[in-house]
């Protein structure tokens, strides 16, 4: 792992989500007419298109913090005392046709925006314009996340398809509004350029029903979200708070330990490998050589290695190709304080132990260096028994 030297704090970024929680049983005119007249606000209740789903009750933006939650609670509780009133049971408000539908920003929150003022001022905008999103809402965003980020957290699930599927109720594991993208897609997003989403959206876009219908769809990039599909329907505010920081996991994952994030004040040290080249080869003698401080002559790699002084540049060239130009410093003789005389004695090829870079941006590590892709990776302890033991029971 790189050595990360800052000059200026960075905070890593909050990631804002929206819920969609589809319901059966009770039209969404109605549905959205009692929990208003309950008191609830910050949501909309509209209708789905689907044969089995009778409502879909949509949230506004939120973003990880005790507002959200109490917010998510309490729209919950109001559901299901609909659900019991109207259908006589909560279980009724909710079939095997139903899903759970998380939207996350493709844009974080700008740096010192307040979580929980943010999510009170977005439930009263949602409540006051009945949309999520207007101009100059999302003045609180900063620019959006780069493709190669969405691209990693995408295949991130694809090569663990089969371990998400385990967490989600078997009718959301082979279920063509959330298709899986596992298999021969893959391959397909692993190859995938990352220029712009387009080229992700049309792989993703290779299922059964097409368009969006796969478990973590690019489709409503233009509204600023990336949407995650398969988890099924729930009125549970629970189950809906684990899946949400589930996905909040992964996307922390990625931007902490997979990706390098520069802001031009940050210094990056990357050490130099200990053997890039099989140890007992010449080559890999020189390299080990020129790896101390002060590196080493062209005499003295000769002597070790028996080679010529053509042969010994030729690897000092091959090792600047291997470990990076920067990694690789020779000291002239002038350097050395000989003003004149022989270079293969006075003149010296030296590997840094380790090079610094300062620079903006982000892009993703090294695959020696980058961490695990298990989705995961991360969790703490008390959250993966949670979801080992909804594994143990949807199974």
């Amino acid at each position: 792992m790189p050595n990360l030297n800052n000059t200026t704090s960075i905070t890593p970024p909050r990631f804002t989500f929206g819920v969609e929680i589809e319901t059966s049983g009770i039209g969404y005119t109605p549905f959205g007419q009692k929990l208003a007249s309950m008191g609830h606000k910050g949501f909309r209740s509209e209708y789905d298109g689907s044969s089995r789903v009778d409502a879909e009750i949509v949230t506004a933006v939120l973003t990880p913090c005790q507002t959200a939650w109490e917010f998510l609670q309490n729209l919950c509780a109001g559901i299901n005392a609909i659900g019991r009133q109207d259908l006589g049971n909560v279980d009724r408000l909710v079939n095997s046709g139903c899903g759970l539908h998380i939207h996350i920003g493709n844009a974080p929150l700008n740096d010192g925006v307040d979580p929980d003022e943010f999510c009170r001022n977005s439930i009263n905008y949602m409540e006051t314009n009945g949309t999520r999103s207007g101009t100059g809402f999302y003045t609180d965003h900063a620019d959006p996340m780069p493709i190669d980020f969405w691209k990693d957290i995408i295949t991130r699930y694809s090569r663990h398809q089969n371990v998400a599927s385990t967490m989600v109720a078997e009718s959301r594991r082979q279920n063509r509004y959330c298709s899986p993208i596992g298999g021969s897609m893959l391959s397909r997003l692993e190859a995938a350029g990352t220029n712009d989403e387009n080229e992700l959206k049309e792989v993703l876009r290779r299922t059964p029903m097409g368009g969006k219908f796969s478990s973590v769809t690019l489709e409503t990039w233009g509204n600023g979200t990336v949407e995650f599909r398969q988890h099924q329907g729930t009125t549970d505010a629970v189950k809906i708070r684990k899946w949400v920081e589930f996905i909040m996991n992964a996307l922390a994952h990625s931007y902490d330990n997979r990706f390098d994030v520069q802001d031009g004040s940050r210094l990056i040290t990357t050490p130099t490998p200990t053997d890039p080249f099989r140890r007992n080869s010449r080559v890999g003698v020189q390299y080990n050589m020129m790896r101390v401080d002060g590196g080493a002559t062209t005499r003295d790699i000769m002597a070790a290695t028996g080679c010529g002084e053509t042969r010994v540049r030729a690897s000092v060239s091959e090792i600047r190709n291997r470990v990076g130009d920067a990694a690789v410093v020779t000291h002239t003789q002038q350097a050395n304080g000989g003003r004149y005389g022989d270079g293969t004695d006075l003149a010296r090829y030296e590997v840094l132990r380790e090079t610094s870079s300062q620079a903006s941006g982000m892009s993703l590590m090294t695959e020696n260096r980058r961490g695990i892709d298990s989705l995961f990776a991360g969790l703490s302890d008390e959250d993966f028994e949670w979801w080992q033991d909804r594994i143990a029971e949807l199974a």
